[in-house]
């Protein structure tokens, strides 16, 4: 847990900008429906997704073998996905549809990691298809507050929105992890593309310096569009507002990038 927040308390890991906003999502939706959301509730909520992260995150390191945990701490696997389930028992009887939903994003997210593990090469239809659905854990909370108040109607345009910001997470990690990516020899979408773009005599690494940031800061851009226009369609103010300051913060990164990319650019330049 402090791994993940780099010895920072573990909180931070969840609440900073950089972080994708599961904790939140639900509390927006309960305030939607409900007009405040209930802290028992949420309290509960917030607490299963936790546990269900840190659940997928421990998986997703062994499987990845770049940083995984010691052999001593795998047994928490257990204890972290039982907690994930049993603070949804408090809510939700045995034969509640809510039940039904759990299982099915449960399994989706599973399947889609297991197919994502096993990419080799990753064009847009698979990223959008495979690997951004890796967040499909956090429909499990929007499922819960859609079930509780009877309007299971809402998860479907819910879950299409996460799946568009799934999109745009995966990919901002992807471009800012690329050189670890690359040395690590992991497929991501970003970098299959710098592969397919690059030419005959060009090298990955000079491709995204001269135009592969720009071309996924404006793949960040038209997915951002559309998760905004969704977002609008939902009603939810508080997610449109996020939406807007994210979009703020990326341009302001963006631009603060861009001498060092024109540095990076000359020098690769001189040394063709």
């Amino acid at each position: 847990m402090r791994s993940l927040s780099a010895g920072a308390p573990p909180e931070t890991y969840f609440t900073s900008q950089a972080a994708f906003p599961m904790l939140v999502l639900p509390w927006w939706l309960e305030t939607e429906i409900a007009g405040a959301p209930d802290p028992a509730f949420q309290g509960d909520v917030v607490y299963s997704t936790i546990s269900g992260y840190y659940f997928v995150r421990m998986v997703d390191d062994i499987m990845d073998r770049e940083r995984p945990p010691d052999a001593a701490v795998v047994p928490a696997l257990i204890v972290l996905h039982t907690e994930f389930q049993l603070a949804y028992q408090r809510h939700f009887v045995s034969d509640d549809p809510f039940w039904e939903a759990f299982a099915g994003l449960s399994f989706g997210a599973a399947e889609m990691a297991s197919v994502d593990a096993a990419l080799t090469r990753i064009d847009r239809t698979t990223f959008m298809r495979v690997s951004a659905r890796k967040t499909a854990g956090a429909k499990v909370p929007i499922a819960a507050v859609c079930h509780r108040y009877r309007r299971p109607e809402l998860l479907e345009p819910w879950s299409a929105f996460i799946d568009l910001l799934g999109c745009w997470h995966q990919m901002l990690n992807d471009i800012r992890g690329w050189h670890r990516d690359l040395e690590a020899g992991r497929a991501t979408y970003f970098l299959s593309e710098a592969d397919a773009r690059r030419g005959s005599a060009g090298s990955v690494s000079d491709w995204i310096v001269t135009e592969g940031l720009e071309w996924g800061f404006s793949t960040l851009d038209g997915w951002m569009d559309e998760m905004l226009a969704a977002g609008g369609r939902l009603g939810c103010r508080p997610l449109v507002a996020y939406l807007e300051e994210r979009g703020r913060s990326l341009q302001a990164e963006r631009d603060a990038l861009r001498p060092a990319l024109a540095a990076l650019e000359r020098l690769s330049a001189a040394m063709r």
